[in-house]
């Protein structure tokens, strides 16, 4: 009979555990290409007609998109904003921490936090790196981590008021793409899809933190996005 020390732990616990760390260190530059390759194969049109990539490329900018976007996102901004780099609220989930190993490889830092958990630490965080001289851009999934799908939350709108700062709206529409049975309809493009890069029109910041103002500002930040 096979006897185990209380403090050395079984062959096949270690093996699994070495296994899950492997897993986790190489998994997101994995992932990272596969984003990339795929990428890669789409035909991607930019439709900007405002000029928010080139408009004022110094200053910090909001930019939101919906959570099921949000696989091709940090590809687009990589290439669309050279030499920039974001800070983007992720949840302080283990699902988070894997996103946001992978956004580090597409110049994109995580702020841990989300509506149901750490929502303001990582509000106030996004607010003092917007104070600071040189500022990252900003990031934000309106409806997310949980949804409702669509749904503009409150965190991108106090954000956008207390900042002075507008709202940039980009979205993407794939001619093809795969949807995910997850409440935000994940989408997954097609290889050889069509891609269009849709950005805007800009969102003014609310004047405001009154229901009346966010819901206008809230209303047209939906709008903007579409579905």
């Amino acid at each position: 009979m096979e006897i185990h020390h209380p403090l050395v732990e079984p062959k096949a616990v270690c093996m699994k555990k070495m296994i899950k760390q492997v897993l986790a260190e190489r998994s997101p530059p994995l992932m990272a290409g596969l984003i990339r390759g795929l990428a890669l194969t789409l035909r991607h049109r930019l439709e900007d007609p405002q000029g928010l990539v080139t408009k004022n490329p110094d200053q910090p900018r909001i930019w939101a998109f919906w959570h099921n976007r949000i696989l091709m996102m940090p590809y687009f901004y990589e290439r669309l904003c050279p030499g920039r780099r974001m800070l983007m609220m992720v949840s302080r989930s283990r699902d988070g921490e894997f996103i946001t190993r992978i956004m580090n490889r597409f110049r994109i830092d995580g702020a841990r936090g989300s509506s149901s958990r750490g929502g303001s630490d990582a509000l106030r965080e996004l607010l003092r790196e917007l104070e600071r001289p040189q500022p990252r851009d900003i990031g934000i999934t309106p409806d997310g981590p949980r949804g409702p799908r669509g749904k503009v939350q409150d965190g991108v709108l106090a954000l956008a008021a207390n900042s002075g700062i507008p709202i940039y709206p980009v979205t993407a529409h794939y001619s093809r793409f795969w949807e995910m049975p997850s409440w935000d309809r994940f989408q997954i493009p097609q290889p050889g899809a069509v891609c269009r890069v849709v950005m805007g029109p800009a969102v003014a910041a609310p004047k405001s933190l009154a229901t009346s103002e966010m819901n206008r500002v809230r209303e047209a930040l939906a709008n903007a996005l579409g579905d």
